[in-house]
């Protein structure tokens, strides 16, 4: 059976590969890739953002606001937003594969 499952997982990684999403991410990263510097400064965006949005900070708003002003030149970079949208995009698909196996594949503890 885990043969099966195994190969059903690699279909559906094939899925996502092939898919216009998938492809549109993968084009991209490659013009990320030929700025230097730029794929660091997503991924500092990126995991200062999330820091920032499980910190659980009372000040929260407020916080957000100093981030959004101190990013904002860089979420203008058409490139920057390209990327950030299309990532976002592929998150989402993501997520919506695993809550529906999550949702059907029932756990009781």
């Amino acid at each position: 059976m885990m043969d099966r499952i195994n190969d059903k997982v690699e279909e559906l990684v094939l899925a996502i590969q092939e898919s216009p999403e998938y492809q549109d991410l993968q084009k991209i990263e490659e013009k990320v890739s030929s700025t230097p510097g730029l794929a660091e400064k997503i991924k500092e965006f990126c995991w200062k953002n999330y820091e920032l949005q499980n910190s659980g900070a009372e000040d929260l708003y407020e916080r957000m606001e100093e981030f959004e002003r101190e990013y904002v030149d860089f979420r203008a970079d058409p490139v920057v937003t390209a990327y950030l949208e299309r990532e976002l995009k592929m998150c989402r698909i993501l997520q919506a594969i695993n809550a529906r196996i999550t949702n059907a594949v029932e756990l009781v503890l």
